[in-house]
């Protein structure tokens, strides 16, 4: 299984080959400053593991809190007895120190400090007061700055016992070895020195020794592991590219509406020229043209309002009917055309005949002998009787 390396110097990788067989195991981290930058117990807290982290510096233990809600964050000290102790703050730097000439070092190379009593505590008391009965510590990992030696001397070894212990055995900023003073613990309390990078020394408990092979090279391409930054950018760069095909999937998107948004202008454009065709053979028509007199007549009659006018109108729409009627050919043309335009048809007959009946409603003082015929048909019939009628006054 691959891993996530937060750590600095690799350290939470080497842990890992030794230790990825442990379902959610324990770690205590001494000096553990950030929840996640250079961590070394960041990469197991996201595989189900927990712990205790101790650091003092106020600032960096209210990030702690915030980010590793599963842990004991304890903002206390760790040397050699209990008590309270004057403490070298570092500004923005996990190089904050209880060992006074260390601190000066960093004052010398223009870094800010300031000084604040804390609680110290030890090892012992930690783990008396926070480990629970039969937890097993499968790591502990100590970066004191300088104080290392008091932290390791505070534990109770012969009962304490984690599987494995990470110091570092440099003096701070610096490639000097610091380990001459603090080993001899480890090794007195059955420890075996196990690995060494360049910045830690890695310990094996003896009574738990088939770990010590996981130790024998260091991190390479068979721990699968990857840099936070690796993996950061590797995020930031399938973000990115999910943006890109969203934005590509929207651009087709709208492509697509355009699209279509044409074509359904191109259709209306269509149907407009089709209607505008439609409305000039309509225009064009022999029908449109004998029947524009008495369109424009009967529009003027329903228009105008002063009935003397109307009246006048309707009198002159019923001598052209009259004139119509005497004309067979032009009469048959002229219903022909007023069928293609019911609406007018019906005003002109309510117009001629003085009546609110439309022209599907059978004409009054239709013989019995016609009752039997469609009101088409008796329309027709009483037209020709106007006619005869009509003729024979011209007589």
């Amino acid at each position: 299984m691959s891993i996530i390396s937060y750590a600095q110097n690799f350290e939470d990788v080497m842990l890992w080959r030794a230790l990825k067989h442990v379902e959610n195991g324990f770690y205590i981290d001494v000096g553990a400053a950030w929840p996640d930058e250079d961590s070394v117990t960041k990469a197991f807290y996201e595989r189900g593991w927990h712990g205790i982290n101790i650091e003092p510096n106020p600032k960096l233990n209210k990030q702690l809190r915030a980010c590793r809600p599963r842990d004991i964050n304890l903002k206390l000290a760790v040397g050699d007895c209990e008590g309270t102790q004057t403490f070298n703050l570092v500004t923005e730097t996990g190089l904050s120190t209880l060992d006074d000439a260390i601190a000066r070092k960093h004052q010398a190379a223009g870094r800010i400090s300031s000084r604040q009593e804390v609680q110290v505590t030890t090892l012992a008391s930690i783990w008396q007061e926070h480990v629970p009965l039969g937890q097993a510590v499968h790591f502990l990992k100590v970066d004191v700055e300088g104080f290392e030696e008091a932290a390791l001397r505070g534990n109770i070894w012969p009962k304490n016992r984690p599987w494995v212990v990470v110091v570092e055995a440099t003096l701070p900023m610096s490639q000097e070895e610091s380990h001459g003073a603090w080993e001899p613990v480890l090794i007195n309390a059955g420890y075996q020195l196990a690995y060494v990078d360049g910045l830690n020394r890695f310990y094996v408990a003896q009574e738990h020794s088939e770990l010590l092979p996981a130790f024998k090279y260091p991190p390479n391409v068979f721990d699968g592991f990857k840099l936070v930054g690796q993996h950061d950018s590797e995020v930031r760069a399938m973000q990115a590219e999910a943006r890109a095909m969203q934005a590509k999937a929207r651009a087709t998107q709208a492509k697509a509406r355009a699209t279509q948004a044409e074509a359904r202008a191109t259709l209306a454009e269509v149907q407009a020229r089709q209607a505008e065709a439609r409305v000039n053979d309509m225009l064009s028509s022999t029908s449109w043209r004998i029947t524009v007199p008495i369109r424009r007549v009967a529009g003027l009659a329903y228009q105008l309002k002063p009935r003397a006018l109307k009246s006048k109108l309707k009198t002159l729409l019923k001598h052209a009917a009259l004139y119509v009627g005497r004309r067979t050919t032009l009469k048959r043309m002229t219903l022909v055309a007023l069928g293609r335009f019911p609406s007018l048809k019906s005003r002109l007959f309510r117009l001629v005949q003085g009546s609110e009946a439309t022209c599907n409603v059978p004409v009054p003082n239709v013989p019995t002998n016609a009752a039997h015929l469609s009101p088409r048909a008796q329309q027709v019939y009483a037209d020709l009787k106007i006619v005869l009628a009509n003729s024979k006054r011209s007589d």
